[in-house]
This record gives C-alpha cells, structure tokens and sequence, in this order.
C-alpha cells in the first residue's frame, strides 16, 4: 500500500529567491548582492545592513522637470503673444487662444503615463493647476468682453465657473494642488454672489466668505473634504481673512474667536500643521484687535508677548503629547 503523507515542497534557494525578487521589482541589484555578501560571510562577521530604498527612475524624474518646463513655457508664450497682439485680436480669438491653452494643459494632465510612479501624480497636479488657472482667465475675458458683466457679477462668473472644472478635477485626483484650485473660485464665487444679492454693505460678502470657509473647514475636519489636513488649514484661513473684511468690532471679534478656535482644534486632534496655521491667524488677529481695544504701544507689545508664549507653550505641548509620524 502506497503511503499518503504528503512531502513538503522543496524550498527554493535564497539565490532564486533573491533572483524572483529582482525580477518582481522588490529588491534592487544592489541591494541582492548586499545580502549575498552578508549571508555568505560567517555569524560572527556579520554586520548590520542598511538598505537604501530603490531610488525612483531617473527617466521620470526628467519627463516630470520637462513637463513643468513645457507647462510654464506654454503659459509664458501665451503671455507673450497676448500682451504683442492683444489689442489687435478680436473676442473670438483671445477666447479661442486663451481655451485652447486651458484645454492643453488639463489635456496633458489626463495622458500622463501611471508608469512614472509618484511622479505622474505630481505633475499631473501642476499641469491641471495651472490649466484651472487658465480657465480662470478664459472665463473673465468671457464675462467682460462678451457678456457684459464687471466687478461683483464677473466675480460670480468666473469663481462659478472656474469652481465646476476644478472640482471635477479634484474628485479625480484630491491632491493638495486640486484642492487650492477649488477652494479658491469658491470663495471668489461666493464674495461676488454675496455682493451681487446685497449691495447695501460690503461686510455681507465677508460674512459669507467667513461661512463658506468654515463649513469648508468643518468639512475636511470630518473627512469629507480631502487631503483633510490642508483642508482645514484652507478653512482656517479663509475664515479669518472673510472675519476681517467684516467693518467694526463685530468683525475684529469674529476673526479672533476664529482664530482661537483653530487653536483649540489643533490641540484637540494634536496636530502640528494645524497649529501652525492658528498662529498665522493669531498673528493677522491679535494686533489688529489690541490696537482697537486697548491703544497704546505699551499694550500691544504686551498681548503680542503672551499670545506668543501660549503658541510656544501650545507647540511644546502638542510635540510632547502627539502620536504618530508627523504630518
């Protein structure tokens, strides 16, 4: 009768294993020979291996520089043969070189090859960056030279539409870049249809900058907005900035309750970026609203030196009591 135990398979050799691993792209060559060389010297000659990690391909490094290069090249001889021929080029045209260089860049940004690993996905953030920039300025040659419209309502215009490209683009790829190039026509959306539907006071359009900006930061807080960290940072100050167009005390108030928020927050998740970004609202906050409250050199200096010290104190504690790799 035939035994049924089963044999183990032969376990392969760590050369072929070394040689499957090359081939999969786990291991470099240099790192294979380094552990050839360790595992065929004596335990007791052994020393400790410090593997490098492969280094990226040096061909995506060049396509990546080439491909800023050729981005900015574009936008400069746009320039250029704008500001020649400008006033000489009718409507259509501008409109026509104007979109057709938005088209080329955010083109471009779609046919970048996944072969060139992190690269790719940086270039294709600048190369759609600066193609939402363009459309930017495409549709304010439309909304001055074709439909008409100047100041609050170009605003909506532009912001409006500038917003739906660049959101598509963020919802591809929610990088950093994307994320800049839709917060921004947002709010410049939102300051023009502020101003547009009430025109008895400029402040509105700070009040609504101020509450776009928070619900954006409130957004991203949740994880509904991504990259979360630059999204609230984006929040963060936008919602200042909108505070302190705000005329009076009301909007002073406002934009250092907001900014102490953003304190309170960055300590409550304990993350550094997020502190950083309270101390540059603190610092557009705090002067403004000592010189309004309290005049006088001497008080200004002193609330200027406390507010300090709470950052430094803040920083030290955040440092000392975060987990984790830091942002």
């Amino acid at each position: 009768m035939r035994s049924m135990v089963r044999h183990p398979a032969p376990t392969p050799s760590l050369s072929d294993a070394l040689d499957g691993w090359v081939h999969l792209g786990l291991i470099t060559d240099e790192q294979s020979r380094a552990i050839r060389l360790h595992e065929g010297e004596p335990p007791e000659r052994r020393v400790p291996l410090a593997l490098a990690p492969p280094p990226e391909p040096g061909p995506s490094l060049v396509v990546e520089a080439l491909g800023y290069l050729g981005g900015v090249v574009m936008l400069v001889g746009a320039g250029i043969l704008a500001g020649m021929y400008w006033l000489d080029l009718s409507v259509p045209l501008r409109l026509v070189l104007i979109g057709a260089t938005a088209v080329a860049l955010i083109g471009a940004g779609f046919v970048v090859s996944e072969r060139l690993g992190d690269a790719a996905g940086r270039l294709r953030s600048v190369l759609w960056a600066l193609g939402v920039a363009t459309t930017a300025g495409f549709l304010g040659v439309l909304s001055t030279d074709v439909l008409n419209r100047y100041d609050e309502h170009a605003l909506v215009v532009v912001g409006g539409g500038t917003a739906v490209v660049a959101g598509v683009l963020w919802w591809l790829r929610p990088t950093v870049l994307q994320q800049l190039a839709l917060f921004v026509p947002v709010l410049v959306g939102t300051v023009g249809a502020a101003l547009e539907l009430t025109s008895t006071s400029s402040s509105w359009g700070g009040v609504a900058l101020w509450a776009v900006a928070v619900a954006w930061a409130g957004l991203s807080w949740a994880g509904r907005l991504e990259p979360r960290v630059t999204g609230v940072a984006l929040g963060v100050l936008g919602a200042v900035l909108g505070a302190m167009t705000i005329d009076g005390d009301v909007g002073i108030a406002l934009a250092l309750l907001t900014a102490v928020g953003a304190v309170v927050l960055a300590l409550g998740d304990r993350n550094l970026p997020w502190l950083g970004v309270a101390a540059v609202a603190l610092l557009w906050t705090v002067p403004r609203a000592a010189g309004a409250w309290f005049p006088g050199r001497l008080s200004a200096a002193l609330t200027l030196i406390v507010t300090g010290a709470a950052l430094v104190g803040a920083a030290v504690w955040v440092a000392r009591h975060r987990s984790g790799p830091p942002s």
